[in-house]
């Protein structure tokens, strides 16, 4: 199964660590798999990756399921023309709490928000981003998948295909 994955860079972060440990774990049992990650912005990786990456841009044509991780790459992933299966994996959502007569509350999204495009499958990382989202852009969130696991993520990508 051919996979790339769309991340802004893999520098330390958690999603980065998840990305290097569940990938690397994930192709020592299925080395038959071809996965990729293609990468926005060059940092050095805070985990020894064990696949290949490669700079965004040589992702615009690939024919695999492509599975985006930021509102960023998203919004790159929309436009890809050669990607069949293109998947949202909401790991953060970002909003802004503000304060209206004294209380928090969450400034709602626009409706042209790359959450509202109905080409991408959404993929959240909890049940709380699933309600966020859906309460937010009145979208159903198809699959919850917690840090990354990439067994789950495989099968849900075979399962699209």
């Amino acid at each position: 199964m051919k996979l790339g994955l769309l991340v802004d860079n893999l520098g330390a972060s958690q999603l980065s660590y998840y990305i290097g440990k569940n990938v690397n774990g994930y192709l020592e049992e299925n080395p038959e798999s071809d996965i990729v990650c293609y990468y926005d912005s060059f940092e050095r990786n805070c985990v020894n990756n064990n696949f290949a990456t490669a700079n965004i841009i040589e992702a615009w044509s690939q024919s695999g399921a492509m599975i985006a991780t930021s509102e960023n790459t998203a919004s790159k992933l929309a436009t890809f023309i050669g990607t069949r299966n293109k998947f949202f994996y909401i790991w953060d959502i970002v909003y802004y709490l503000k304060r209206f007569a004294g209380r928090k509350y969450v400034d709602t999204f626009t409706t042209g928000s790359i959450y509202s495009n109905k080409n991408l499958k959404l993929i959240c990382r909890s049940e709380s981003h699933a309600k966020i989202i859906e309460n937010n852009f009145n979208r159903k969130v198809e699959y919850i998948v917690d840090n990354l696991n990439m067994h789950k993520m495989m099968e849900i990508v075979n399962n699209e295909s």
